[in-house]
């Protein structure tokens, strides 16, 4: 059995460097266990990604979420720092998003797109990778989302589960965007003072902070 009792690592550092985000809105939670190799659009948009890695001006990295997406076409997908929803793209249209938005840094004016608004937070769900995401996770996603509605805030915040973001010792894992901070052992005894520092007033809360988007932490 894993253990989820004390955490041993020092959290500030334990993000690896990257300076964009796509979410790929699946409408669901069960990924397979590497979702760059599980085949489908997913596998699909990691290959597009990895031929032209070499040209894009940002680290950029993938996850997929459980977002259902604005349509029933293809799949939305959300892109941080950039606040943007490419909407319904289909297999046929991921060179044009790598190559206008990855690669030539700026919104594809030849795909559907709409900005994003207010804060985005993200919770590591993800099971079938580790079992202390798939433990850790959902609890926080439920709290999250009570506390956001006890304060009326679920209008301004989204919250959504997604598949690896790294670090399965640090669970449980959230993002918050569009700054890109990460949080590690979060439990949900914590996301009152989540939602008070961070989400309302805009302050890190540093005992559970493990760095930002964009951002490295010396050695």
């Amino acid at each position: 059995m894993t253990d989820l009792t004390e955490p041993t690592i020092s959290l500030p550092g334990t993000v690896k460097f990257y300076e964009r985000h796509l979410f790929v809105c699946t409408g669901h939670t069960e990924w397979p266990e590497r979702i760059e190799l599980g085949g489908g659009f997913l596998q699909a948009l990691a290959e597009m990604m990895g031929l032209y890695a070499a040209e894009m001006p940002l680290k950029v990295k993938m996850t997929a979420c459980d977002d259902p997406g604005l349509t029933d076409n293809g799949y939305d997908i959300l892109v941080f720092p950039d606040m943007v929803r490419y909407v319904g793209v289909e297999t046929a249209d991921l060179e044009t998003l790598v190559r206008d938005h990855l690669v030539g840094n700026k919104l594809s004016e030849r795909l559907r797109h709409e900005p994003l608004a207010g804060q985005h937070v993200f919770v590591c769900v993800h099971g079938r990778r580790d079992e202390r995401c798939g433990q850790c996770g959902p609890p926080l996603f439920r709290r999250l989302t009570a506390e956001l509605s006890k304060r009326e805030l679920a209008d301004r915040v989204t919250v959504r589960r997604t598949s690896h973001v790294g670090g399965h010792a640090f669970a449980g894992n959230v993002l918050i965007y569009p700054g890109g901070d990460w949080y590690g052992y979060v439990t949900p005894e914590d996301i009152p003072r989540l939602v008070e520092d961070h989400l309302i007033d805009g302050v890190i809360v540093r005992d559970l902070w493990r760095g930002r988007m964009g951002m490295v932490i010396g050695n």
